[in-house]
């Protein structure tokens, strides 16, 4: 069954500009930390984020992270190793060529393959805030 746009969320732990990429998503910032109980959200954390989370559709990181995910929520590593789930494999000055490595399953339960899209990217944007969006994105089917 499709979910509507309604139980979609987004929500960004700590220092993190994810949210200027993905319009019209319903988001979340909190600045620090955050208890999660949520099924259907795809979580950023950002730099300084602590979480405590018990549900959520995956949890996005970079690829320095070492805090505990429960089992059964994905984990969505950002970097440039191709280890990670999310990588870059080219860029320019205006585009990045992102690449999805491994299968991720989406808020309907379909699995997303793994692909290759460049995104446009903002001259002041941080590569992580880009990865991470993009994980959202692809998490939340937009």
């Amino acid at each position: 069954m499709e979910r509507s746009n309604k139980s979609k969320l987004l929500l960004i732990v700590g220092e993190c500009r994810s949210d200027e990429f993905p319009e019209g998503l319903p988001t979340v910032k909190a600045e620090h930390s955050a208890d999660v109980n949520c099924g259907y959200a795809a979580v950023i954390a950002g730099k300084s984020a602590v979480l405590n989370i018990s549900s959520a559709l995956g949890v996005i990181v970079d690829e320095t992270f070492t805090g505990k995910i429960p089992r059964g929520i994905q984990l969505i590593t950002c970097g440039i190793s191709p280890k990670n789930t999310v990588s870059i494999t080219s860029r320019t000055a205006e585009k990045l060529t992102l690449s999805l490595n491994r299968s991720v399953r989406t808020l309907s339960g379909k699995l997303c393959e793994p692909l290759e899209q460049p995104v446009d990217v903002p001259a002041d944007a941080d590569e992580y805030d880009v990865m991470a969006a993009f994980a959202a994105k692809l998490l939340l089917e937009l």
